[in-house]
């Protein structure tokens, strides 16, 4: 139970500032700190993408639970994750950095569309990977508690939430990209900015992370 309750305690600190609302943000206004920074504070604006993984998500047979939920459980898709950088034209040590993850619906070959776009502020990243690498470990271990029909680990920050949902012995991780509070009010099913990934993929996703955690740190020293 010690990994779990370290993961969760992450995920929280992660998403509670001193002053927050339910998603641990500001009471008005963009979530991150950097849609504000680059908002309010960066102008004239430089602004760059360091592209870091492109995933491919196929979820051939989802778990009993999604294929009850609907077809929109087993589409396949994509998530593509990278590095933003903002700085302030003229000020090398005015800047902001961020982590986008756009996930993307693949209707037919040739053919997608975006289902939604995560951000999280750069200084979260690190904690992100560390908490989706143990989920990893979790994954086919999560405590089983008899008197609960599911068990969810996730972390969330910013526009983004990253977790593992495990329903009667069936476990699959998701990602999803919204408000939180309207997101977490709700059974992850019912989220339509949700992508189901294999458990057989965290792993990947878990990489990807972890690179652009190193990607900010490199970034952040330019």
């Amino acid at each position: 139970m010690r990994p779990l309750k370290a993961l969760l305690v992450i995920a929280l600190a992660a998403a509670a500032p001193a002053t927050a609302r339910a998603n641990g943000d500001s009471a008005i206004g963009p979530p991150t700190v950097f849609e504000r920074f680059v908002l309010s504070a960066c102008s004239p604006c430089i602004r760059e993408s360091y592209p870091i993984a492109s995933l491919a998500v196929k979820l051939q047979t989802p778990p009993g639970f999604l294929r009850v939920a609907g077809a929109a459980a087993s589409r396949p898709g994509e998530i593509g994750i990278e590095v933003l950088r903002a700085q302030q034209f003229g000020r090398a040590d005015w800047k902001s950095l961020a982590l986008r993850v756009t996930l993307w619906v693949i209707a037919s070959p040739g053919e997608s569309y975006r289902l939604g776009i995560g951000l999280l502020d750069g200084a979260d990243v690190q904690a992100l990977a560390q908490a989706v690498a143990e989920m990893v470990r979790l994954a086919t271990g999560l405590p089983a508690n008899p008197g609960a029909e599911s068990t969810d680990v996730e972390f969330h920050g910013g526009s983004l939430r990253i977790g593992v949902l495990r329903v009667r012995g069936e476990a699959v991780a998701y990602v999803q990209a919204g408000d939180l509070p309207t997101l977490i009010q709700r059974a992850i099913w019912e989220v339509p900015t949700t992508l189901y990934v294999p458990l057989k993929d965290l792993t990947a996703l878990a990489a990807a992370l972890s690179q652009a955690a190193a990607m900010i740190e490199k970034v952040r020293g330019q």
